[in-house]
């Protein structure tokens, strides 16, 4: 195994332990911290002694944090796909598809969803709206694969399809899907105008936990970092330009206004990274205790068998447009 890793800006050599460059402070893209061989493919390796110390004896750093979120955004630039005269839909579109699957539904009860991997958008609402649910549906999806991503770095392990049904499953969990949604709507917040903005899903979170302040006080304390880290890879797509013609798209539609305050005041929460790193090892550490119970145990088996389906009709899919693509 190597000693150095070379800097990919200035060429300088570092320690191979070292995270940012010496020279330029450039952060290093140590692959081997985030791309290696095991994987968790049973419950059985998904919950043991070696995996909960692992967890509980480990210290999220700022610099570790940086590195998840920047492979993050390198994970889409690679996967980002642009066409010539592209409408505002289409180009948020392709920022949602260089990360997860992206499909429509038609039954007019929500505007989207996300689960498993998949964002679904209700094609019966105007553009703008699509927009909207298009950017919380993938905050959602950043969110969860910020959190999967500091799980594969603790664990040194790759992606598979049980660690996606477990992440599934403790995102679920109300004192995390509450930052989920918090983070979702900041994201509309940054993106939209202020009366297209909903905090419902937040707000009803809170309502169901009888708006337990410790639980809403955390929650925000890891939220609004957290929401600021998805912000800025999301501003990694979209520029000053494609903000102006989302904008625009909500007045091109007449689009109705839907704005739902949120329901506590979360200005006055501090926004420190370093609180953000430790109270969610504490929610990890605690999530993986809560999940580890027989009952759930079932419950991520049976969201893996869906997880794996949905990559074969994944795989499937890509074959026959590529044999489309070469009969054209």
């Amino acid at each position: 195994m190597t000693n150095e890793i070379y800097c990919s800006n200035c060429a300088h050599k570092n320690s191979a332990n070292s995270i940012f460059c010496e020279s330029c402070g450039e952060i290093l893209r140590n692959t081997n911290l985030l791309n290696i061989n095991q994987q968790i493919n049973t419950i059985d390796e998904l919950f043991n002694e070696e995996k909960q110390r692992s967890l509980n004896d480990f210290i999220l750093t700022l610099e570790i944090y940086e590195i998840i979120i920047q492979n993050i955004i390198e994970n889409g630039q690679n996967n980002i796909i642009y066409k010539r005269n592209m409408t505002t839909f289409q180009r948020v579109k392709e920022i949602a598809k260089a990360y997860t699957i992206v499909t429509t539904k038609e039954d007019e009860k929500s505007y989207g969803e996300y689960l498993f991997n998949i964002i679904k958008v209700d094609n019966n609402f105007d553009s703008a709206q699509q927009i909207a649910t298009l950017l919380h549906e993938l905050t959602h999806f950043l969110f969860n694969e910020i959190i999967k991503q500091i799980l594969m770095y603790i664990w040194n392990i790759k992606s598979s399809s049980m660690l996606d049904a477990y992440i599934q499953t403790i995102t679920s969990i109300p004192q995390i899907l509450l930052i989920s949604e918090y983070c979702a709507s900041s994201t509309e917040r940054e993106f939209l105008d202020e009366k297209y903005v909903s905090f419902s899903s937040f707000n009803s979170i809170c309502h169901d936990i009888n708006y337990d302040e410790n639980i809403i006080k955390k929650a925000l304390i890891i939220g609004k970092p957290m929401s600021e880290s998805i912000i800025n890879i999301l501003n990694n797509f979209i520029d000053k330009q494609l903000k102006i013609q989302i904008k625009k798209e909500f007045i091109k539609n007449n689009t109705k206004a839907n704005m739902k305050p949120i329901c506590i005041n979360d200005e006055v929460i501090p926004n420190f990274p370093i609180f953000r790193n430790v109270n969610l090892m504490n929610l990890i550490c605690e999530s993986y205790e809560i999940t580890n119970e027989e009952e759930i145990h079932e419950k991520i088996v049976n969201y893996e068998k869906i997880v794996k389906n949905i990559e074969k009709q994944r795989i499937e899919n890509l074959k026959k447009q590529e044999e489309y693509n070469i009969e054209l």
